[in-house]
C-alpha cells in the first residue's frame, strides 16, 4: 500500500471520527440521500444518457448500497464503486456479480477502466472531504464517454451563521466544552472547503460543461450535473 493512500485513509479516519459508526450511519441514511427526488432526477437527467449495457461509477461508495440499488433498477448495468477507507470496505455486504468495488485513493486515482467507457459517474458528499479533487475530476473525465454525465452533490461554502443554524452545539454558551467547539469548527472548515462556483470552475477546467448547478439547504449544499465535453 502506498504512503499516499495511507495518508488519505488517516485523513478520512480523522474526518469521520468513529469509522465503524459512520459507516453504519451511511447505511441508515441511504434512503434519505437516494430518495424519490434523487431517482426522479436520475430518470430525467441521467438515465437518457445510459447505453443498453451501461457502466456507472460511484465515487466514495462507502458500504456500496448505491451499487446494489443501481443493479436492482438496471439489471444489465455494470456498477463500479471507488473506496479506500477500511471501515467502509469492512461494512460492504455481498454485492451482485455486476457490481464491484475498486480500492483507490481519489486524490490520485488510476482506475482500471478504459478511456470513454463510463456512461455516468456519481459523487455524493465526497469532494468536500478531499484536499484537492482535480485528479479525480480528470480521471473521471478520461473514463466518461463523450456526453457522459457526472452527478455531484456536496457540502459547499456557507457563512458561519448559516452553518451554525443546524448545529446542536451552542457555540456562544460559556458552558460549551472547548472540545465540542473544536469539533464544530473543524467540521465547519471541512464543509466549507469549496464553494459551488469553485466546483464549477474546476469542472470547466477539467473538460466538462455544466448542465445544472443548484444551491440547496440555504446554500450549504450544491447539486451539479456536468457532462463531458464532446
Amino acid at each position: 500500500m502506498s504512503e499516499a493512500i495511507k495518508k488519505t485513509q488517516e485523513m478520512l479516519a480523522k474526518h469521520h471520527r468513529d469509522g465503524a459508526a459512520f459507516a453504519q450511519m451511511m447505511k441508515e441514511t441511504f434512503e434519505s440521500r437516494f430518495n424519490d427526488t434523487f431517482w426522479a432526477l436520475w430518470e430525467e437527467k441521467i438515465a437518457p444518457h445510459l447505453s443498453g449495457s451501461a457502466t456507472v461509477l460511484d465515487l466514495g461508495t462507502g458500504p456500496g448500497l448505491f451499487l446494489r440499488a443501481l443493479v436492482e433498477r438496471y439489471p444489465n448495468i455494470k456498477a463500479y464503486g471507488v473506496e479506500c477507507a477500511p471501515y467502509m470496505l469492512d461494512a460492504v455486504e455481498s454485492l451482485p456479480d455486476n457490481a464491484k468495488i475498486i480500492t483507490s485513493d481519489l486524490h490520485d486515482p488510476h482506475l482500471p477502466l478504459d478511456d470513454n467507457s463510463v456512461d455516468a459517474a456519481v459523487a455524493s458528499v465526497v469532494l468536500h472531504e478531499m484536499h484537492q479533487p482535480v485528479k479525480t475530476l480528470l480521471e473521471i473525465q478520461r473514463c466518461l464517454k463523450p456526453g457522459g454525465v457526472f452527478y455531484i452533490l456536496d457540502w459547499v461554502r456557507a457563512p458561519l451563521d448559516v452553518y451554525l443554524e443546524n448545529s446542536d452545539v451552542k457555540p456562544f454558551d460559556r458552558a460549551t466544552p472547548a472540545e465540542a467547539l473544536e469539533d464544530l469548527f473543524v467540521h465547519f472548515i471541512e464543509h466549507n472547503r469549496f464553494g459551488r462556483e469553485d466546483l464549477e470552475f474546476m469542472l470547466r477546467n477539467t473538460g466538462y460543461d455544466i448542465l445544472e448547478s443548484t444551491p440547496l439547504l440555504e446554500g450549504r449544499q450544491a447539486r451539479i450535473l456536468a457532462v463531458k465535453q464532446k
